[in-house]
């Protein structure tokens, strides 16, 4: 049985610590991915204001990104973490989206104009 060195623990431990953000990110997005809003939202003040058909097509937006055929798409972007997108506090599944003139969206939609959140 061979002893772990001094070197070796601290190694372990500084790819531990190295890690830890990347697991954290990847939890995010899998949290954004997992709530997916089945149906349309509770509140009166959401539905008022959803996304309409004209601002959908100039965004080539779907509400759920997984269904994307666009070129720019790529796995794992979201509406959910998205800069533009700004998220409901009664609803955390819709929030509002700056690219589409402040109406609301899913937080599994995507569209043309994502950029990731920093």
């Amino acid at each position: 049985m061979q002893r772990e060195t001094r070197r070796s623990f601290f190694k372990k431990v500084m790819m531990g610590v190295a890690l830890t953000p990347v697991l954290k990110v990847a939890d995010l997005y899998a949290a954004v991915a997992a709530s997916c809003p089945q149906g349309e939202p509770k509140d009166p003040k959401i539905k008022k204001k959803m996304i309409n058909d004209s601002t959908a097509k100039r965004l080539d937006y779907v509400s759920n990104a997984s269904d994307s055929k666009h070129k720019k798409y790529n796995k794992g972007e979201l509406c959910g973490n998205c800069r533009f997108y700004k998220e409901h506090k009664s609803e955390p599944t819709w929030g509002k989206c700056a690219m589409a003139a402040n109406r609301y969206v899913p937080s599994c939609g995507w569209c043309k104009s994502y950029k990731k959140a920093s």
